[in-house]
């Protein structure tokens, strides 16, 4: 199907020359000369894209822009302007209107301007998509245990406190962008996109002009205007994350814009100002980074307003089985498997499991022995090597191989005896320290815990 285009100038001889140059783009084409003409043929042409001269003879081009937005938002502006007429033009940018042109008219760059314009409306499509499926999508942060309140009540107040720049911190796969999601989604932004970017995974030299957007010939290869990240979440929220491998260059450039929350794009003269949210997510140690001069201390004091820190899952105790619980009713409706619980010794092994890969591990092995397996129940057996042998692999005290047992021996006794002496050495070790003592013990933070209270309360 072509696509179809509107052209809107009281000149007639503008109006013919540019729709036979545009016919020999393959666009539908049709013409109107003046307000009340443009909104019948949007009426009944339905037009993609409107060309719109800004002086017409009796009539404000920029109320004819507001009245096209208000009969159909989908439809593209582009303003054609004399010289004197370009801060008419930025204010119907402001509008809606997607780019400007300045007379006198070139064909080839009217037709580069309508293919950004059909560009921008494929992506305003997706956004839509984007939003329809988030708006039905619950963003529920799972937890309960004592470790998570500070962070759910930051959560809950940086939600309502739309003005803040978020930088939340973590471990690899311990759900920074399940907490970015929330924030938004809990926010007055919720209406508005969130876009995500992950800093690491696209290369430096691509970066910038990911977030700022460039014009036409900033570089070689710049064929045409490209909009931003930063535009592109305009009036909604951008994630930042693995904010710590932004190179230094673009990172003094992402300072001033979170100071003015202006930029301008690639090759640009003039600033661009959008109100959007930026919230920024690391695993980096940004003050190590900022020693070694590889992270902008000034950048860093800008994001740490408020910080939020995710702690890891493996001191997050029952949570461990609240996440798999919830994973694996997801999982066992995906794949139509009828699975309902966890036996106690498979609980008890992923009790004792350090997750270094956080919840993102948590969600792959779960999904993993739910495609793997049948029945209701998933036993150790199911679980992956390396959890059924999770139980510490560290060396036993000293014991003589030709020892006489005693009468009324108590072996649960023994052993109750040998592990108080180890968690007593782990935390003398440690000074008192319980993440650092259960990493000497080879056990979880909740485990030690646990122990903890069985021995010492």
């Amino acid at each position: 199907m072509k696509k179809k285009v509107l052209i809107i100038d009281d000149e007639e001889l503008i109006r013919l020359s540019l729709q036979e140059g545009l016919k020999d783009f393959h666009y539908e084409v049709e013409t109107a000369k003046d307000g009340n003409e443009a909104l019948d043929k949007i009426n009944h042409f339905e037009p993609d894209v409107v060309l719109l001269d800004m002086k017409l003879k009796n009539e404000n081009g920029l109320e004819i822009a507001k009245n096209i937005k208000k009969t159909n938002d989908t439809i593209e502006i582009i303003i054609m302007t004399a010289y004197g007429d370009i801060k008419t033009a930025i204010q119907a940018i402001k509008i809606g209107a997607i780019d400007y042109l300045k007379k006198p008219l070139d064909l080839e760059e009217i037709n580069v301007s309508i293919s950004k314009a059909f560009k921008s409306q494929s992506i305003k499509r997706k956004l839509e998509m984007y939003q329809e499926r988030e708006s039905k999508t619950t963003h529920k942060f799972i937890g309960q245990d004592p470790i998570m309140n500070d962070t759910f009540k930051k959560m809950d107040i940086l939600s309502k406190n739309d003005f803040v720049t978020v930088l939340i911190r973590g471990e690899t796969g311990t759900g920074k962008e399940v907490v970015a999601s929330y924030i938004h989604q809990n926010s007055i932004r919720k209406d508005s996109v969130m876009l995500s970017i992950n800093c690491a995974a696209i290369p430096s030299q691509l970066l910038e002009s990911e977030l700022f957007g460039f014009e036409k010939n900033a570089f070689s290869g710049a064929n045409s205007r490209k909009i931003g990240l930063l535009e592109l979440a305009d009036g909604g929220t951008l994630f930042l994350d693995e904010l710590g491998e932004i190179p230094l260059d673009i990172q003094a450039k992402l300072l001033r814009f979170l100071e003015t929350k202006k930029f301008k794009r690639l090759g640009g003269l003039e600033y661009i100002e959008v109100d959007l949210r930026i919230i920024a997510a690391t695993n980096k140690n940004l003050e190590e980074a900022i020693q070694k001069k590889e992270f902008r201390q000034d950048l860093y004091y800008r994001l740490n307003v408020v910080p939020i820190f995710i702690p890891p899952l493996r001191d997050r105790g029952y949570d461990i089985l609240k996440i798999a619980n919830y994973f694996l009713e997801t999982y066992s409706a995906k794949f139509s498997k009828n699975f309902i619980g966890f036996s106690k010794e498979a609980q008890d092994q992923m009790m004792n499991y350090s997750w270094p890969g956080n919840v993102r591990e948590l969600k792959n092995i779960i999904e993993r022995m739910i495609i793997l397996n049948d029945g209701e129940i998933l036993d150790v057996e199911n679980l992956p090597i390396e959890l059924q042998h999770s139980i510490s692999k560290k060396e036993p005290l000293s014991i003589v191989e030709d020892f006489h047992i005693e009468e009324n021996f108590s072996l649960e006794d023994t052993i109750s005896e040998i592990e108080k002496k180890y968690i007593k050495a782990a935390l003398n070790q440690s000074n008192g320290n319980h993440t650092n003592a259960s990493k000497l013990l080879g056990i979880s933070r909740f485990a030690l815990k646990r122990r903890m209270e069985k021995y010492f309360e």
